[in-house]
């Protein structure tokens, strides 16, 4: 049994921590774990706990349950996305510690079984496609594929499994009538939320950027994540057009897995190399043109007329034309 709780301890979602938690009720202690458990996420905490009885571990895996239901409850995209976020992290921490069975294991949940190809290791097509990530490294022009299975290495296994891990912690089941504890706790979280949860640069109109940079900070107002392509792009974009570096900052604060650090240090960076905005070809490689504009330079799009914006965005949505 003390296997099976590690195992459920380190991966909470799996079937084995049904079973570890079965007859126990809510509590207030477990409550109060869960409310532990959603701030480390908005810290970006993936930190393990030292746990020495059965007990505490217990209490433990009923947190990451009880974390889902006053998500559930709370319906709140910035804290539901952070939590998924450090979660699958955390699961990836893990991984890389436990052996290939075990992995396996985890990858059965999800459906996502691979096979030996020679010195590789293939899956199906419709799961590679499920839990790979928008990073052009993972696109299928990228990839070789036999007998309709893509082939990727063990790494690769281990991202897929990570990243099926935050889109089953993305989907969290709605609550609508949880205990009150649940209530409080959510009134708690609400009150510890960052301020800057407002509209990413609150004062853009339809129209200032390009339909591929409007679509970006869109995604950023709904506090997904987005890709380190997606990040580089709006970051020498931005500052190309003069943006200050601490506007930009606020900006990228509305991501899940939001380090100031990490992000100021980042940005200078970036501005200090002068790393040029991308053109319009490499955006679509990066699979981040929605738009047919056939500007070049997503720089250009400053020296075009009212008209031929309205026109670009109005045919817009169809996506990906050559530049």
């Amino acid at each position: 049994m003390a296997e099976g709780l590690e195992f459920a301890l380190r991966y909470p979602f799996c079937e084995s921590a049904k079973s570890a938690l079965a007859g126990m009720d809510l509590s207030e202690r477990i409550v109060d774990l869960a409310v532990e458990r959603l701030l480390k996420a908005l810290k970006g905490d993936k930190s393990a706990k030292m746990l020495l009885h059965d007990s505490d571990r217990k209490e433990e895996i009923a947190s990451f349950a009880a974390a889902r239901m006053i998500l559930g409850h709370l319906r709140n995209s910035y804290l539901t996305n952070a939590f998924a976020v450090n979660e699958s992290k955390r699961v990836r921490d893990c991984l890389d510690k436990d052996d290939e069975r075990t992995v396996d294991a985890v990858a059965a949940q999800f459906g996502i079984a691979t096979a030996n190809e020679g010195r590789k290791l293939t899956v199906a097509l419709p799961t590679y496609l499920r839990y790979s990530t928008r990073n052009p490294h993972y696109r299928l022009i990228n990839r070789r594929l036999v007998r309709g299975r893509v082939e990727i290495n063990y790494e690769e296994k281990k991202r897929l499994i990570e990243e099926a891990v935050k889109k089953h912690m993305e989907s969290v089941p709605l609550v609508k009538d949880p205990p009150d504890m649940i209530k409080a706790a959510g009134a708690r979280l609400v009150a510890e939320l960052p301020k800057t949860e407002s509209r990413v640069l609150g004062t853009v109109k339809a129209g200032d950027h390009p339909p591929c940079v409007m679509r970006l900070l869109d995604e950023m107002n709904k506090h997904t994540n987005l890709p380190h392509q997606a990040r580089l792009y709006l970051a020498t974009y931005f500052l190309a057009i003069g943006t200050s570096e601490d506007e930009i900052n606020r900006m990228f604060s509305m991501l899940p897995d939001y380090s100031e650090k990490i992000t100021r240090y980042q940005v200078g960076h970036i501005r200090k190399k002068g790393y040029n905005v991308a053109s319009c070809a490499t955006v679509m490689t990066y699979g981040l043109c929605c738009a047919v504009c056939r500007i070049g330079s997503p720089l250009n799009w400053h020296s075009l007329d009212d008209s031929r914006k309205n026109a670009i965005r109005e045919r817009g949505a169809g996506g990906g034309g050559a530049p």
